[in-house]
């Protein structure tokens, strides 16, 4: 469907939408084969390989991965049926399904994911790049049309998971094939259970059912997803029927939708940490002034005694149980308690303000400093009432802080400059090795390391024994070095704070429902009609 024609069909029904795009009318409603939703964020890029972040998940529409993935986060056959290590874990076989084709009906093949990884490095200008998938990889051989073998220089035993996150696009669409080709519409060939009919940033995506999909029909003939960033719009819009689905549901309006009989509100346990990074990496600091409002000198973060009583200041379950209403469980380690990898031996912060008190006068700041958290006002549930209350609770123990907000488009790229001092945010990961080498890893741009890793915290000794972790095979062994890196970055030097882990929540007009994915991705295919 051409966007005239898509506008044209909508108009026709006389409810128009703020921004442009209409909402679709209840009119509508008599179409079974159409999704009409309500989606919080718009991907940034429609390129599938050009930022890692939360709002490109609605790409794994349009474009499947070589290994697929369950809602709980599990790697499940994708493109690839099947896969093993070989050569001692130095490589990695990988076999195509016969029945894979793209939208238009040609073959998927070893040839085409070969393409697809050989093009991730060359993307250029991203603030969250998918290098960090392919950095292992040192070449890839086409053993026959279904096989693939990933070669690395040392056993690597994340190869499965790293394919979960590499999208799978056409050879076809040549060598010269540009992020502003996808941004531009020219790209026409799709490997996802959904092809794309029209979309405008911010404003609406419009896709169709893939014809030669070779996994789950989707319920769904047409889904027809409108952006709408405002948490109260997007509620008002399920309740009056405009759309029959929506994300991220707003932490006030819960109870009151699961009392609702008309709604199917469901949930899941988000692979996701909320934090607190502090810039350990300068000397002098933007944005920490002394207990007068001078520009401080000298960098109190680099402090471990100062990140520890900050950390020692919040009450992380004041913060769940009154800001978040519940909908999140304190946390302890970068994914929730008992997830492979994460550490038994790190309990939950205290809520400990007089030690914090006395941590600070041995730092030698018996007076306290001032300092400015800066933080989304709205990317995440309460985004922005998280930082006040972290504020108001540095603030009592002398550290003055006050909050500063953005939206989350100017927010993470002003982040990847360095711009803050403190910056207060969620990351979500597949495991703990993700999570660690992405978020709290030092940043190495060679390595593709700490790339979320914005204020350039480090802690050396626990990067080491992740660099173990990465090359050992045996699972168990693996899960107890990335254990012991946790206790050292998060415990002994709290080169980062872990708040809480939030519930991802999606509500549906009855009788459709909602699959909750463990990353908060809103995916058509997976809502279902009853």
């Amino acid at each position: 469907m051409k966007r005239s024609e898509f506008l044209r069909a909508v108009a026709a029904t006389g409810i128009a939408a703020a921004g442009g795009l209409p909402a679709v009318a209840r009119a509508q409603s008599a179409d079974a084969d159409t999704l009409r939703a309500g989606v919080k964020l718009s991907p940034t890029s429609m390129d599938p390989h050009f930022r890692l972040s939360g709002e490109q998940n609605l790409l794994r529409a349009l474009h499947a991965r070589l290994v697929g993935m369950t809602p709980d986060g599990k790697p499940e056959p994708g493109v690839a049926e099947s896969w093993q290590p070989v050569e001692d874990g130095r490589a990695w076989d990988f076999r195509v399904r016969a029945n894979a084709k793209f939208s238009d009906g040609s073959p998927i093949t070893a040839e085409d994911v070969a393409y697809s990884i050989a093009r991730v490095p060359t993307i250029t200008g991203s603030p969250g790049a998918y290098h960090i998938f392919v950095r292992a990889i040192t070449r890839t051989e086409v053993r026959d049309a279904r096989t693939i073998r990933i070669h690395t220089a040392e056993p690597y035993p994340f190869m499965v998971e790293d394919m979960t996150e590499v999208a799978v696009l056409s050879r076809s669409l040549g060598p010269d094939l540009k992020t502003a080709d996808f941004n531009a519409k020219e790209v026409k060939v799709f490997s996802g259970p959904y092809t794309l009919e029209d979309f405008r940033f911010g404003e609406f995506m419009a896709m169709r059912r893939n014809p030669h999909w070779f996994g789950t029909r989707p319920d769904f003939e047409r889904a027809q997803l409108k952006f709408i960033s405002t948490d109260s719009s997007r509620v008002a819009a399920l309740l009056a029927g405009d759309v029959q689905a929506i994300d991220e549901l707003p932490v006030a309006d819960v109870p009151r939708l699961r009392r609702d009989a008309a709604l199917n509100v469901t949930q899941i346990a988000g692979m996701r940490v909320m934090y607190v990074a502090m810039d350990m990496d300068r000397d002098a600091s933007p944005f920490l002034r002394d207990s007068n409002g001078q520009p401080l000198t000298r960098n109190p973060l680099k402090d471990a005694r100062v990140r520890q009583a900050l950390s020692l200041a919040i009450n992380r379950q004041a913060i769940v149980d009154r800001v978040m209403d519940g909908t999140a469980a304190v946390a302890s380690n970068l994914l929730p308690e008992g997830t492979p990898g994460t550490s038994s031996a790190l309990g939950v912060t205290p809520f400990d303000p007089d030690r914090a008190r006395r941590l600070l006068a041995e730092a030698g700041y018996p007076n306290g400093f001032q300092a400015t958290i800066h933080a989304t006002n709205d990317r995440y549930p309460n985004d922005e009432k998280v930082a006040q209350a972290i504020a108001q609770m540095w603030s009592r123990i002398g550290v003055r802080t006050e909050v500063i907000t953005m939206p989350n488009a100017t927010y993470f790229a002003a982040a990847s400059r360095q711009t803050f001092s403190i910056m207060a945010a969620q990351y979500g990961a597949d495991n703990v090795s993700y999570a660690y080498r992405a978020l709290v890893h030092t940043f190495d741009r060679e390595r593709g390391l700490g790339t979320a890793n914005r204020t350039r915290h480090s802690s050396p000794r626990a990067d080491a024994l992740v660099a173990q972790a990465l090359t050992e095979m045996d699972e168990t062994k693996r899960n107890a070095l990335l254990a012991q890196a946790a206790d050292v970055a998060i415990g002994e030097e709290a080169i980062i704070h872990m708040i809480y882990h939030p519930a991802y929540l999606y509500a549906a007009r009855k009788p459709l429902r909602v699959t909750p994915y463990y990353n908060g991705a809103f995916l058509p295919q997976a809502v279902k009609k009853g």
